[in-house]
């Protein structure tokens, strides 16, 4: 059989299409395309979606060098936003998450992971409006066992397990209420 006739066969091209070049076509569209507003769209090639197990158990430092008790990040709700400083939507993330930290007060413990060193993310805070908590995974051993890729990648967890995962930044605060279960 020629590979025209193949081709034609509606039994061979429509699952080709469907299972192969629709799929190629897609991240291709994600990885070479820009937002409106210009900022890269990442791809998601490498991003790993955890969910239903345990928090791995870390030592991550707070800005001053003091070790984070284990339990901070175990009990209750707790969002993790990996981040890194030179990222924009990191840093609009951040800064969303900042201003309306208040509202989620006793509802939902947020911390961003800075997995750069220290005064990189001293340097980040000074010159944005970013008044969340940040902690230091500086070894990257918590960003490694999470496969975390792509930044800024979210974490919720519940009583020390990991609920749900989520790349790219919360466009609006609703959309982070919503992801949060406020």
């Amino acid at each position: 059989m020629s590979v025209n006739k193949f081709l034609k066969n509606p039994l061979v091209f429509i699952p080709l299409t469907v299972g192969v070049l629709l799929p190629c076509a897609a991240l291709l569209t994600l990885h070479f395309t820009r937002k409106a507003d210009s900022e890269p769209r990442f791809s998601l090639k490498d991003a790993v979606v955890i969910s239903g197990i345990a928090l791995p158990k870390t030592d991550l430092l707070d800005l001053d060098g003091n070790k984070i008790a284990p339990e901070t990040l175990r009990s209750g709700k707790v969002m993790l936003i990996f981040m890194t400083t030179g990222c924009e939507p990191c840093r609009k993330q951040m800064e969303m998450v900042s201003g309306v930290e208040p509202e989620m007060s006793g509802k939902v413990k947020v911390y961003g992971v800075g997995v750069e060193n220290r005064t990189k993310i001293n340097n980040f805070l000074r010159d944005n409006k970013v008044g969340t908590r940040i902690l230091m995974d500086e070894d990257g051993s918590l960003m490694n066992a999470l496969s975390v890729k792509v930044f800024p990648t979210r974490f919720l967890i519940q009583d020390g397990v990991i609920v749900n995962t989520w790349f790219g930044n919360s466009a609006t605060k609703a959309e982070l209420f919503r992801e949060l279960g406020l």
